[in-house]
């Protein structure tokens, strides 16, 4: 997949930029707070995903209080396709997305326009919670297979609902039945989502630990395991490929051993929700043990992984956006990262161009208070 035109205009501080970019490498440049990371944030919103950033929608728009669009026209595996995003200010700013001049639901363009993101924040798979963990399998197993999305979020709906009846005290009678009703879908949409994230993990696995012993130079070795609460420590090595009715049956009996402790916390306690990606270098858990080097290069290499592993299995590859951090790598660690992604549309930015290796092949544009200022 590859861009070949954006347009962005009141996205943030984002001014009228148009520009064409090189099919392979580009590089964008400006001091801080200049609009380089709302570049690539306004390309990642086309994916009808939330803000890498953890932005609000309604920060999207500028200060100024204009509408806001961002258009792209980009060629994947088949043809030359366009998306474009519209938003206009209001007390709920309204968001609309296009491909290819149709309304689209933002949920919709995930499976369309496929982006991969690494910034310094990414440090958080390794360091942040398990939640940050099942989101990142989440997302990845959904650019193999667009379903999951509604899985997870229908899966979180049932679960509000659940711990809606726990927190209510309702008679034990009518609690029962109305447990019975969600559990039987939680059980079905929950073990549906441990088989896919167990076969991303053995999938990730394949090709991440490979990737870390790259870029640390073989000096140590990661390991990868699927923490699941119904199916154990090491569950992509138990679960199948598909779903089963005994795995179904599993997960409805461990459900039912919770539920006097789920009715006294009045939350639910077992399930998906409370999954974990652990993450070990030479046998210790890197969150814990990890220098702060080994914890950049593990971060790194599961988005890099991502990115292998998506362009493998659709036979095309994603647009790969690198904010501000090729330059906190050394000069080895650089080039192994420019090798594995010199296939791909690579957009990187940076303050300091000169701690960045890049081909002499390319484009570089340089951006100053929103605006592009030039092509060099």
């Amino acid at each position: 997949m590859r861009l070949t035109r954006l347009a962005a205009d009141g996205f943030k501080n984002l001014r009228q930029v148009e520009l064409e970019p090189d099919p392979s490498y580009n590089l964008i440049l400006g001091e801080n707070a200049q609009g380089k990371t709302n570049l690539l944030e306004a390309v990642w919103a086309l994916t009808g995903c939330r803000s890498f950033r953890g932005s609000r929608e309604r920060d999207y728009l500028s200060f100024d209080g204009g509408n806001l669009q961002v258009e792209a026209g980009f060629q994947d595996a088949r043809r030359q396709q366009s998306v474009r995003l519209c938003m206009v200010p209001g007390t709920v700013p309204e968001k609309k997305f296009w491909c290819n001049d149709v309304p689209r639901k933002s949920g919709e363009l995930f499976s369309v326009f496929h982006c991969v993101v690494f910034t310094p924040e990414d440090l958080s798979l390794v360091t942040g919670g398990p939640e940050r963990r099942r989101s990142y399998l989440d997302l990845c197993s959904a650019q193999l297979s667009a379903p999951m999305l509604s899985l997870v979020r229908r899966y979180q709906l049932v679960l509000q609902q659940r711990n809606a009846v726990l927190k209510q005290k309702l008679p034990q009678a009518q609690t029962e039945a109305m447990l019975q009703v969600w559990d039987g879908q939680l059980e079905q949409l929950g073990t549906e989502i441990a088989v896919q994230r167990a076969q991303y993990v053995r999938r990730l696995a394949a090709v991440c630990v490979p990737l870390y012993a790259q870029i640390a130079r073989g000096k140590e070795t990661v390991s990868l395991h699927y923490q699941s609460s119904v199916f154990g420590r090491d569950a992509q090595e138990i679960l199948p490929d598909q779903s089963a009715p005994e795995l179904v049956a599993q997960y409805g009996e461990k459900m039912q051993q919770s539920r006097q402790s789920d009715l006294l916390l009045g939350h639910t306690g077992m399930g998906v929700h409370r999954d974990d990606l652990l993450l070990a270098i030479d046998g210790k858990p890197a969150k814990e043990f990890g220098s702060q080097g080994q914890k950049k290069s593990l971060a790194l290499a599961l988005k890099l992984a991502q990115a292998q592993i998506y362009s493998k299995r659709r036979k095309e590859s994603p647009i790969v956006l690198l904010d501000d951090v090729m330059g906190e790598l050394d000069e080895a660690r650089q080039a192994v990262v420019s090798t594995i992604v010199e296939e791909m549309q690579v957009f990187v930015t940076t303050c300091h161009p000169e701690s960045v290796l890049s081909p002499n092949a390319g484009k570089r544009f340089l951006l100053k208070d929103g605006r592009l200022v030039s092509e060099l």
